[in-house]
């Protein structure tokens, strides 16, 4: 009677383990595991760099995602951050959403539409990957936090801001884009991917997106029209001729909005003096309007 007792306590627990699924370990440091989003497309692994500061438990940490521009430098960026979690003292976490799984813009916008060009399901899409990997980590490491804090730099900015657009209600305290090539316009009178038109987005949804602490930060010497990354279609030269002014004229057409749907407007401009097209000239200045700067 004992023996079947303890077997049916040992197959409950052992259900209740497998239903909760499988955790990692996050130690003090540099480090990477591997992330499969169950709750999305299971057929998509990602690797996932950290850093936790010494002294920092990860129960208690608070989580910064930092998105990595179109060189697919996940570790780099990881690296390069390691400096202001330690003075700020949080955790790093960057996903590499490498081009073999997530190109033909995949990444950065093309996940919200499948390929009959219909919205796809929400979970599907990239930036809720973020919102999945934030679950993963809470529930393996036992962190409280009710949200986390978000970077990308030029591709990284471009997935940034989207995810603000597109995932209103995600859990992100504050938010910073740096550097995007080019935009989703907050309008309807464009078509996606340069607008909201046959987007998922609704006036109502992007009435909360407006409302979000997000900041768009951009280099004043990330002026170059020839750069070999910028996005040259009319689509994108309409939004300006350069990085710089294509962020001024989003944020300006982003107020526009927010003052013809008379809703509250969070989202602020900062410009990084002398700063080109550098993520390593851009993350400190980040990092520190994350934490409150």
């Amino acid at each position: 009677m004992l023996a079947a007792m303890l077997f049916v306590w040992t197959l409950t627990w052992s259900q209740i383990a497998a239903a909760a699924g499988p955790t990692i370990t996050i130690v003090p440091g540099a480090g990477s595991f591997s992330f499969v989003d169950e709750q999305g497309d299971p057929s998509r692994q990602i690797t996932v760099y950290t850093y936790l500061p010494e002294r920092l438990k990860p129960s208690a940490a608070p989580i910064v995602f930092v998105m990595h521009g179109h060189g697919k430098n996940a570790k780099g960026y990881r690296d390069t951050w390691i400096q202001h979690a330690d003075k700020y003292q949080f955790m790093v976490v960057v996903p590499l959403f490498d081009k073999e799984q997530w190109g033909g813009g995949d990444y950065s916008y093309a996940s919200v539409i499948a390929k009959d060009g219909k919205p796809q399901a929400k979970s599907m899409w990239s930036f809720t990957v973020i919102e999945h990997l934030f679950d993963f980590i809470k529930r393996s490491t036992g962190n409280k936090n009710p949200s986390y804090f978000i970077y990308g730099h030029s591709e990284g900015g471009q997935f940034v801001h989207r995810l603000v657009l597109f995932l209103p209600d995600a859990r992100f305290a504050r938010a910073v884009a740096a550097n995007s090539g080019w935009y989703t316009m907050p309008t309807f009178d464009v078509k996606f991917p340069y607008g909201l038109d046959g987007s998922p987005a609704t006036e109502a949804s992007l009435t909360k997106s407006l409302g979000q602490e997000f900041v768009l930060m951009l280099g004043d010497r990330d002026t170059d029209p020839n750069h070999k990354d910028l996005r040259k279609t009319p689509e994108a030269m309409a939004q300006g001729v350069n990085r710089f002014e294509r962020g001024q004229n989003y944020i300006k057409e982003a107020r526009n909005r927010a003052t013809e749907l008379k809703c509250k407007f969070g989202w602020n401009i900062r410009v990084v003096p002398g700063s080109a097209h550098q993520n390593s000239e851009m993350s400190g200045p980040a990092a520190a309007v994350l934490m409150g700067g």
